[in-house]
């Protein structure tokens, strides 16, 4: 995500607005974010100076509960700022230079009511943003990001130094009434990022010099309100504009509460890859292993075979040891049972004692019993699709606090750090999410000891389970009240839509979900453990966000197993 100085002027006007002056009423940070409780209703205002998600806007408590558990530990500058605004005043904000810069001023009061003045910097600027503490003369406090001389050339940001600007943008500012005669011209205008500035100039010639002119007006006068802006996304560029430009993606809400919205989702985003990274990690070395194991009992299937043929080698060699030559690599000697000549392959290293004894050896080997054997090979092969289908159950979760539970869970089931400590530790409830619509209870599996426990545990035989047909994805159960009574429609509904928003099927339009009554549903034997047949199925084509569409069971949610 990016965006532009005409982004950071229309945050400053809605700051001033809409917000300030705001008492700070708590403070939280983290690695590269900071948070202001700004209002009695829990809206904070949010700082990231994350390269990928930087920026600044409103924010809600979930969001920051969402952040907080993101965070690695405390940090000197979350000390300072608490030390420096906590229980103060955000006073007044402006933009600094027409750039992606913006200058918070704060009140403090000490002592007997005597004012402390201080400012907060945040520099929206990519790679290089930052948020920097400033005393009232502009003396670095404490920065986020520490700058030396060797770092950058212009200026250091460190703790006792005045704070210096990023260098001045080249270009002439937009001045009242001003009028632009060509595309050309947007290139020298400062306050304009040029994310917009390219896009404006590929539709420059649909309009008018005036409309552009008027819109430019809009954007760049200090005396223009925001109200009638629109936040916007052009690909990953977050900007503002009168009218929804083409190609571009509305912001829901306001400009503030919409930009703290992109930071938080940037943010989820990033922390996602980063889950999703450590689990593929996790999965990938488990299901090598068990190629691996797989691969060797395939080998023993084979020698298994042969075991007769091992036994019947070794046999002869012993028999005829003192004909055989030294160093020889095969000898072909004659079967005293069929009367027929057998070519046996010999180790040159090994004496004919030697060589006949690795045959014996191979033969013990191979003496196992091979059902047993392609059992068990099986059995790791269905592990392995299983491995692959969590995998992508976990691609189907778009909920910081679920995808958290579900991936813990799938690291603590195949951990082989874990399992090599052999302690036992207390059984956890595998993940799971309940749902509930009027009497009806849902009750929806994460991931594979989620969809058995729900299957198997919660599940009583006349509730309805629910399932996409063939295709991966999690087993949903519907409870009734009690005993003969039949759920509600809607209830069958949102358990279907359920099923398939949590599925490989999730961005279809239209989804088949088969559901049956659980008694009419097996576990496999020797199988993965959440890989079941069932029988008797009715079907639905469902859509998988309908269960959204019905408030009282959406807003019902609640998050069971593994924390």
């Amino acid at each position: 995500m990016s965006s532009g100085p005409e982004l950071f002027k229309a945050l400053s006007k809605a700051l001033s607005e809409t917000l300030f002056p705001a008492r700070i009423g708590k403070i939280e940070t983290g690695d590269s974010w900071a948070a202001f409780r700004v209002t009695r209703k829990g809206n904070w205002l949010l700082f990231s100076w994350n390269p990928r998600s930087y920026g600044c806007g409103i924010v809600d408590d979930p969001m920051i509960s969402f952040l907080k558990k993101t965070r690695t530990g405390r940090s000197s500058f979350g000390e300072a700022l608490k030390s420096n605004f906590l229980n103060g005043s955000f006073i007044s904000v402006k933009q600094l230079n027409n750039d992606r810069v913006l200058v918070f001023r704060a009140e403090r009061m000490v002592g007997a009511g005597f004012p402390v003045h201080v400012r907060l910097v945040f520099e929206g600027t990519e790679r290089n943003s930052n948020l920097l503490i400033l005393d009232s003369v502009g003396t670095i406090l404490e920065p986020a990001k520490h700058i030396h001389g060797d770092m950058n050339r212009y200026r250091m940001l460190l703790p006792g130094i005045s704070y210096t600007p990023p260098p001045p943008l080249k270009g002439r500012e937009w001045e009242a009434g001003q009028s632009i005669r060509s595309a050309g011209e947007l290139s020298n205008l400062t306050g304009i990022g040029k994310g917009l500035a390219k896009n404006i100039a590929s539709l420059w010639d649909e309009k008018s010099s005036g409309y552009w002119a008027g819109c430019l007006s809009s954007l760049l006068d200090e005396n223009a309100p925001v109200s009638g802006l629109v936040l916007q996304k052009i690909g990953t560029y977050l900007t503002i504009f009168p009218d929804l430009l083409p190609g571009a993606e509305s912001v829901p809400g306001g400009i503030l509460e919409g930009a703290g919205q992109e930071i938080i989702s940037a943010a989820f985003s990033d922390h996602r890859e980063h889950t999703l990274a450590k689990v593929r990690k996790m999965v990938s070395k488990e299901i090598r292993s068990r190629i691996r194991h797989a691969d060797g009992l395939r080998n023993q299937a084979a020698m298994a075979e042969k075991a007769d043929e091992f036994r019947k080698s070794g046999d002869l060699i012993l028999a005829a040891k003192d004909s055989i030559p030294p160093r020889a690599k095969e000898v072909i000697l004659t079967d005293w049972e069929t009367g027929e000549e057998v070519r046996i392959q010999l180790d040159e290293k090994l004496s004919p004692s030697q060589n006949a004894e690795k045959y014996f050896r191979k033969y013990k080997k191979g003496k196992i019993d091979v059902n047993e054997t392609k059992g068990r090979i099986l059995s790791l092969e269905e592990g392995i699709q299983e491995l692959e289908e969590q995998l992508e159950a976990l691609e189907s979760i778009d909920d910081p606090d679920l995808l958290a539970a579900a991936a813990a869970d799938i690291l603590d089931w195949v951990s082989p750090e874990k399992k090599r400590l052999g302690k036992k530790k207390k059984e956890s409830t595998p993940p799971h999410i309940q749902f509930q619509n009027g009497e009806d209870l849902i009750y929806v599996g994460l991931n594979a000891r989620g969809n058995r426990y729900v299957t198997f545990r919660c599940a009583s035989p006349t509730d309805l389970w629910f399932h996409v047909h063939e295709i991966p994805g999690a087993h949903v159960i519907l409870k009734t009240p009690g005993r003969g009574m039949s759920p509600r429609d809607d209830s069958i509904e949102i358990a279907a839509s359920l099923a398939a928003w949590y599925s490989r099927a999730k961005n279809a339009a239209k989804v088949q979900v088969d559901y049956t009554e659980k008694k009419n549903v097996r576990s496999i034997p020797g199988s993965a453990i959440a890989h079941v047949t069932y029988t008797s199925p009715r079907t639905l084509q469902i859509s998988p966000g309908l269960w959204k569409e019905h408030p009282e069971a959406a807003l019902s949610r609640r998050q069971e197993g593994s924390k």
